[in-house]
């Protein structure tokens, strides 16, 4: 188990991740706005594949032959 202090840094620096707009954020909030609910879903599914095979790619879990 963590020790109080050390669990209460990574879940304040975790919310401020969270509630911090970042690019990508904007960007589907941009598209839902302007474009519909359909299409801010396929932007933030699109922007979480990327996010994916961006971490699976620098951990080199993933390596394409």
């Amino acid at each position: 188990m963590l020790e109080a202090n050390i669990l209460t840094s990574y879940i304040s620096i975790v919310l401020r991740f969270v509630f911090i707009p970042r690019p990508a954020t904007l960007l589907t909030v941009a598209r839902a706005a302007s474009s519909g609910t359909r299409v801010g879903i396929a932007t933030g599914g699109g922007i979480a594949a990327g996010d994916l095979v961006h971490t699976l790619t620098a951990t080199s879990v993933f390596r394409p032959y």
